[in-house]
């Protein structure tokens, strides 16, 4: 008589890394004894510069929301006359 093979479990702790496009790698761990259903943590790591990077990017877009409508539409015709 042949005994029956149990199918192999699959982990309960493991690691999820994402890539994505832009630099950022994020790592997703699960534990599912603690927490069965999502990751009991997550860290991003960015690229040298990343952050840096970002701040500039919202710094310019909140000047952007400061500025009337009268300077957005003189800056749109020196732009249009550049």
């Amino acid at each position: 008589m042949a005994a029956a093979k149990l199918p192999p479990e699959k982990p309960r702790k493991f690691e999820v890394v994402y890539k994505d496009d832009d630099g950022t790698e994020s790592i997703w761990k699960y534990d599912l004894d603690k927490f069965p259903n999502g990751p009991i943590s997550t860290e991003t790591k960015y690229p040298a510069g990343y952050m840096k990077e970002l701040k500039q990017k919202q710094k310019l877009a909140k000047l952007e929301k400061k500025q009337s409508i009268l300077e957005k539409a003189k800056a749109a015709n020196e732009v249009k006359k550049g």
